[in-house]
């Protein structure tokens, strides 16, 4: 049975960061960037993040209808939104559940009913990622986004079920300790045989440069 195509999207620093040292939300890529995420957000069928990413920024990205007249409007068609996590509570004050989208929970502890009823579908997590997308494929999700956070991103590179990298590299130097694969789990998925074919390179503002990158 085949599995979704998992795109990561991220924008990163030349060292390879994706907050600033102190942490929290961060927006690093330009107003070019957000264009090119939105328009590429617009074509999967689901978005999915960890709970470290819902903390960090409260929200989710809302794709937008840009007019020529610089008319912005929220789209109605919006991807649906996953959230893994093993939390069993959520603050209701978050923006993201008020946004209009359809959520839906991934998690690998027993799902209570009763709890989280602003999430459409509670989905079990299945021994392995791999397993788990199985399923979301039967579920209709054919292009699945990857927005993060570095543990997620982490746990699907390992089992090698990332298809394609969407990165903007941001010319700045930032340090800390947020990185989009964690540093300590780095050699668990090294991997010299694996291989990334470039697609497409596109300058943008600020000396930013947006790479497609296709796992061969």
């Amino acid at each position: 049975m085949s599995i979704p195509r998992v795109i990561i999207f991220i924008a990163s620093s030349l060292d390879g960061r994706i907050a600033f040292p102190s942490g929290g939300e961060s927006h690093l890529g330009s107003e070019e960037d957000k264009k090119i995420l939105n328009q590429n957000l617009s074509m999967v069928d689901a978005t999915i993040f960890g709970l470290g990413t819902l903390r960090a920024h409260q929200s989710t990205y809302l794709i937008k209808n840009l007019y020529d007249n610089d008319e912005v409007k929220i789209s109605k068609n919006q991807p649906i939104s996953i959230i893994a996590s093993n939390s069993k509570k959520f603050n209701h004050n978050w923006k993201y559940f008020r946004q209009p989208i359809r959520r839906w929970l991934i998690s690998s502890s027993k799902i209570d009913d009763s709890l989280n009823n602003d999430f459409e579908k509670k989905l079990l997590y299945e021994n392995s990622w791999g397993e788990t997308l199985i399923s979301l494929k039967k579920q209709g999700i054919n292009d699945l986004a990857l927005l993060g956070g570095a543990k997620l991103i982490n746990s699907f590179m390992k089992e090698d079920l990332i298809t394609d990298i969407k990165i903007t590299i941001i010319p700045r130097i930032l340090g800390g300790i947020y990185t989009w694969i964690p540093p300590k789990q780095t050699n668990e998925i090294f991997n010299l045989k694996r291989l990334w074919e470039i697609k497409s390179i596109k300058n943008l503002m600020n000396n930013e440069i947006h790479i497609h990158y296709k796992k061969i």
